[in-house]
């Protein structure tokens, strides 16, 4: 269950599950992005997927979101239950650059372009992507996640699921897709992060119907 606080790093929850997030053995991350105002789905995702993970991290576009989610988890068990210990956000180029995820504790209204999340030991560089030129290239991406000293870099903007290794720097890079607007004929989607100390992978997961009030989830593999 998360403690509903936001802290000086823009991360939310306990500074002890923060703290815990980043000593832990391994760790499974949620990781959504470009829910576009779609707040269903983002519940639905959380509320399945989120009890099973230690972080959730949001890539951006879809900060309404996000904040609906808190705000509805602080009068609901059930919900605040299924969320993830930690959350990670940025903004993404269609959120406002000031916005309050949480209303009634926000420390600043101005929402982090990254973020730098720690689990299992290692860090973990969050964006949107759009600062990054993703749409052409990883390459300031991966220059970024470096001078962060992080070997993980999240990213959305593009709509499309991707995972690789950059090799010159051995930076694992991951686009978990949109959960709610897929290009490229790929389905709406997200991932997760599974990190270990001899293994970080991600698995992608499906989403049908999302628009319905029951939306089914499966794995996929898209081809990259």
């Amino acid at each position: 269950m998360i403690e509903i606080i936001e802290n000086q790093n823009r991360l939310i929850g306990s500074p002890q599950a923060i703290e815990e997030l980043s000593k832990k053995e391994s760790a499974r991350v949620l990781v959504l992005s470009d829910s576009h105002g779609n707040s269903e789905i983002f519940k639905n995702i959380v509320m399945q997927y989120g009890p099973g993970c230690d972080a959730i991290a949001f890539c951006g576009d879809g900060s309404s979101d996000l904040a609906h989610l808190l705000e509805e988890a602080e009068t609901s068990e059930e919900i605040r239950s299924a969320i993830s210990p930690v959350i990670a956000y940025v903004q993404g180029n269609c959120d406002p650059s000031t916005y309050k995820i949480l209303p009634k504790k926000s420390i600043s209204s101005k929402m982090p372009p990254h973020q730098v999340l720690t689990a299992a030991g290692k860090n973990i560089y969050i964006c949107h992507g759009h600062n990054e030129n993703v749409n052409f290239t990883l390459y300031p991406l991966t220059m970024r996640a470096d001078a962060e000293y992080c070997k993980i870099a999240l990213y959305g903007h593009t709509h499309l699921p991707y995972f690789t290794t950059e090799s010159e720097h051995n930076v694992k890079i991951l686009n978990p897709g949109s959960c709610n607007r897929p290009r490229g004929n790929y389905p709406p989607s997200f991932a997760i992060l599974t990190i270990t100390p001899a293994v970080v992978d991600a698995a992608f997961i499906q989403i049908d119907e999302p628009y319905s009030h029951n939306p089914s989830f499966k794995l996929f593999n898209p081809i990259f």
